[in-house]
């Protein structure tokens, strides 16, 4: 079977193991880790992964495995990719960069608005730059801890009232079965009166 003539054309694309049944899963899931990042063009969705499966699977010992070395690559490079666009906005050790960046992201909605930009070596405009650092500001306050006590709830005077007709329903039991059995012979007596 002859190679298609993209792939012949394509240096790169020649190290590929066609048969590599887990390089095609970890292919599929940074396929949707991008997509989840709302790039939709299908040539730099392609590009984007082709780069991230390359980088994986040449950084791969032995006995690996697939999807987790391209996840992790994956990860790297858009938290990287964060990083150097936010620049002084963002902590470089903050966990939450990934997760702040994201919102940033859909925020300014960069895929829509600059998708070729979206993890390219080259850099940003200032555009994306100011619209980023914004929205990462704006992605989540710092936490705060305080102190609350537990209030009483009020729930009305009709829960009130409930609460009241059960605390006398269960100090009197023959109150509870009498009106039990009151409301059975209405539900019968109402039952035969619409059947009749």
């Amino acid at each position: 079977m002859n190679p298609s003539p993209v792939f012949a054309a394509a240096p790169e694309f020649a190290s590929i193991d066609p048969a590599g049944l887990a390089w095609d899963e970890a292919f599929l899931r940074v396929e949707s880790y991008f997509r989840a990042h709302q790039i939709e063009s299908r040539i730099l969705l392609n590009r984007l992964v082709m780069e991230v499966i390359l980088s994986a699977r040449a950084a791969a010992s032995p006995g690996a495995d697939p999807v987790a070395l391209a996840m992790r690559e994956a990860e790297r490079r858009t938290n990287a990719w964060f990083a150097r666009v936010l620049g002084d906005a963002a902590d470089p050790d903050d966990e939450r960069l990934g997760t702040r960046g994201r919102i940033a992201l859909v925020l300014c909605d960069v895929p829509a608005r600059w998708p070729q930009h979206f993890l390219a070596d080259a850099p940003p405009p200032p555009e994306l730059i100011e619209a980023m650092r914004a929205a990462y500001i704006e992605a989540g306050p710092e936490i705060e801890i305080t102190s609350m006590f537990p209030r009483p709830m009020d729930f009305g005077p009709i829960a009130n009232v409930a609460d009241e007709a059960w605390k006398t329903f269960a100090r009197w039991p023959l109150l509870r079965a009498a009106l039990g059995w009151l409301l059975f012979l209405g539900l019968l007596a109402a039952a035969w009166f619409f059947t009749h």
